[in-house]
């Protein structure tokens, strides 16, 4: 996990604690327009412990963000280990104020120290294409194109 926690414009970025998951519930529901399939997910990972990377992103007292790193597997015969971003949330309140950015970095940067080779997504391309996820041209179980991203690290 991560070493240092991470200070700017006064919002920590840090590992995930065991106190924080009711806090992150909230802030992914919220996210995602109180869509439960999101919360869901996360917990879902959470209790198979297929959490690799779990941050949040701490203003003051407040959960503000947070984004998961969970193991993928390709159809491919080689040794490389690949992490499914999923999914990077908000509070609504606070987006468009720079913290996913923070989420995202320290997330691309845990990813190499833990030496996974390449990240992927589901997402919009305008927002993921500035942390340098391109279109990936793997086949996916969601049948999309564009939106199906990847990052290689």
């Amino acid at each position: 996990m991560i070493s240092s926690a991470r200070y700017t414009m006064n919002i920590l970025i840090r590992d995930e604690t065991p106190d924080d998951i009711d806090s992150i519930d909230n802030v992914v529901r919220d996210a995602f327009d109180n869509n439960e399939e999101e919360p869901q997910l996360v917990r879902l990972i959470r209790e198979r412990r297929q959490s690799l990377i779990s941050m949040v992103a701490v203003d003051g007292a407040d959960i503000v963000g947070h984004v998961m790193v969970s193991p993928i597997e390709l159809s491919t015969t080689s040794s490389y280990e690949f992490g499914g971003v999923a999914p990077l949330s908000v509070s609504p309140q606070r987006q468009r104020s720079g913290i996913g950015g923070l989420l995202m970095k320290a997330m691309i940067e845990e990813s190499s120290n833990i030496n996974l080779a390449a990240l992927f997504l589901l997402g919009n391309p305008a927002y993921y294409q500035r942390f340098g996820f391109v279109a990936s041209h793997i086949g996916n179980e969601y049948g999309a194109t564009d939106a199906f991203m990847h990052l290689e690290l």
